[in-house]
């Protein structure tokens, strides 16, 4: 009995160093609110092999109901978690560093060396005015993936031009996409919407024709910034939209079709093209093609101006700070461990961990090279959803670099490295057309300033003339009003929403060293 006791005894104490120190009586647990985990549970295979390699137990407090509402919330009872993941170009990260409620990072920088190798000049320009960082950005660095551009039906595309220009990546001037697109009414009188688009759709006039006609976020000339309708190229860009209405091409409901029924007729026979983010047509191509038309789906394509034979277009602007902020709050009883935590999920193996699953169970190197195991992919490409749920790679998304592995060129993203033909015509068509709208991010006057107040008078001004212009009968009345427009943003209060984002235009890049990209 004794030596079976005592063998007992042994059994236990090598189980329990065995036992992740997570786990551990006196395991560092750390209070972790994501505003995108929605009612996700921190039990997967990779979270519980991050809690594993870290010994820190993530309490993960659910965003129930509003995310941005919650965040308010905790802030005025100061009873937020340890940790925070916030919207980024939200005023709400500016309310928690004026409150005092987040950490100064830059006096543990010399404590995370991968943060510091990782994140590199991103570090410089997500200081705060006093010089300091408080959060990390999330879905950080330079991102060149193809965004916006003419998304047209294959079949037809091949009708229309041959498959040997349908699969060319030369791109089509203006002149050309509008003469295919009137042949495409042609040979179908019966449609009524030839061109989808969708509202709000920043893709149409904020990205794809913007793009044609090189029209940035905001207007920069002569060391002012101006909203972008006042930029020359503006009405040029409203002038194609209008002729696409006026030939009868332009699907007449473009100002209130939801995603749900812009999907719908984007499915039928009557459609020809999309306007704006390649990725928003992979629903309808899925029917289309379901229907054993197997080119019945939507590809990309690329449109300049005319009398260009090649441009570098602002078809994908991506901020390289990223969509999310994430702190340390002042709330959190142990700094040390916390810091640790953010240092190892921000390293290139806790990147791999989180994007690309566990090392011998979802991939492996083969040749040195980041290989998946198995048909992981597949599954996902079937199933993302459960696929996501069951393995957990992809589910935990924090501290995420836009980039590639530096050793073997493999993407950042376990799913990323399989194109399937949407993904190849994009990347093969839509080039030449990134940029860092970073400098750009979150210039709008937010609160209940006075500001604030007339930037969304001007918002407002805008919602209103934009559809009546890209509407209007004529060249002249769309001309018209375009001029009634600017009378009425000067009267809503532009100059002096410019006047304020001007100044913290300039002195963000003053203090990035920068200067404006769209005069470089």
């Amino acid at each position: 009995m004794k030596k079976l006791l005592g063998l007992a005894l042994a059994v236990v104490m090598v189980l329990s160093m065995m036992l992740p120190a997570a786990f551990a009586d006196d395991a560092v647990t750390i209070s972790f609110f994501d505003k995108n985990s929605g009612v996700r549970t921190f039990d997967d295979p990779v979270a519980k092999e991050l809690e594993a390699r870290t010994g820190v137990k993530i309490d993960l407090i659910s965003p129930s109901g509003n995310p941005a509402e919650k965040l308010s919330l905790m802030l005025a009872g100061q009873n937020y978690p340890d940790i925070v993941l916030m919207d980024r170009s939200s005023d709400i990260v500016n309310q928690y560093i004026e409150a005092g409620a987040l950490v100064n990072l830059s006096d543990y920088l010399d404590q995370m060396p991968n943060v510091v190798a990782m994140y590199g000049d991103t570090l410089n320009k997500t200081r705060y005015s006093d010089g300091n960082n408080y959060y990390l950005s999330n879905w950080y660095g330079y991102d060149p993936d193809p965004v916006n551009g003419f998304i047209c039906r294959y079949d037809y595309m091949i009708e229309l031009v041959g498959q040997e220009r349908a699969d060319s990546d030369e791109p089509f001037t203006w002149s050309e996409m509008l003469d295919i697109l009137k042949r495409f009414k042609e040979a179908h009188p019966e449609s009524t919407n030839a061109v989808v688009m969708s509202e709000p759709n920043s893709g149409a006039i904020n990205g794809t024709f913007a793009g044609i006609n090189g029209i940035y976020p905001f207007y920069v000339s002569d060391g002012k910034l101006q909203m972008s309708v006042r930029d020359p190229a503006f009405i040029e860009a409203i002038h194609q939209m209008n002729e696409l209405y006026r030939e009868g091409i332009l699907d007449p409901e473009w100002t209130s079709n939801s995603q749900e029924l812009r999907n719908q007729k984007l499915s039928n026979n009557g459609a020809f093209a999309y306007v704006g983010a390649y990725w928003d047509t992979w629903t309808p191509s899925a029917a289309l093609m379901g229907s054993e038309n197997a080119n019945a789906e939507y590809l990309s394509y690329k449109v300049i101006p005319d009398g260009v034979t090649s441009a570098d277009l602002p078809l994908a602007g991506r901020s390289s700070l990223g969509w999310d902020a994430i702190a340390i709050t002042t709330n959190c009883k142990n700094i040390d461990a916390a810091i640790k935590f953010v240092d190892y999920c921000a390293s290139q193996e806790g990147q791999d961990l989180l994007l690309w699953g566990i090392e011998g169970q979802d991939w492996e190197f083969v040749d040195g090279v980041r290989t998946p195991i198995g048909d992981i992919v597949d599954r996902y490409l079937a199933d993302p959803s459960n696929t996501v749920d069951q393995t957990g790679i992809t589910k935990w998304t924090w501290f995420v670099k836009n980039d590639v592995h530096p050793d073997d060129g493999t993407a950042c993203r376990i799913w990323f490295n399989t194109k399937d033909r949407s993904a190849t015509y994009a990347y093969q068509n839509l080039t030449n057309g990134y940029y860092d709208s970073a400098e750009f991010a979150a210039l709008e006057p937010a609160g209940s300033t006075i500001e604030a107040l007339q930037f969304q008078g001007v918002v407002d001004v805008f919602d209103q003339y934009h559809p009546r212009m890209v509407n209007a009968a004529t060249v002249e009345e769309c001309d018209a009003l375009y001029a009634e427009m600017l009378n009425a943003l000067e009267n809503a209060g532009e100059e002096s929403v410019e006047a304020y984002m001007s100044e913290l235009y300039f002195a963000r890049l003053d203090l990035w060293g920068l200067q404006p990209v769209s005069s470089k």
